[in-house]
């Protein structure tokens, strides 16, 4: 498997090297792989989700009752 060298500010580091002592990664590498892996699964699930919606059919314009639930789940929040 190629290598890619890869430099981290101070404070990066050591958040990486601290999941690397909680047991949560083997490496600094492996946390890596981790973070591209999941920037590809992303990625992946936005386009997915983008095609859903364009094959889901024509948009249909939303109502004012429509629009005030969803400000209240959001300020519900």
């Amino acid at each position: 498997m190629p290598t890619i060298p890869v430099q981290l500010p101070d404070e990066l580091q050591q958040y990486v090297e601290a999941k690397i002592r909680r047991g949560q990664f083997s490496s600094i590498s492996d946390y890596i792989v981790a973070l591209v892996h999941a920037a590809k699964q992303k990625r992946t699930d936005i386009e997915t989700a983008l095609i859903e919606g364009i094959e889901s059919g024509p948009a249909e314009e939303w109502t004012s009752q429509e629009w005030q639930d969803i400000k209240r789940r959001i300020s519900d929040r």
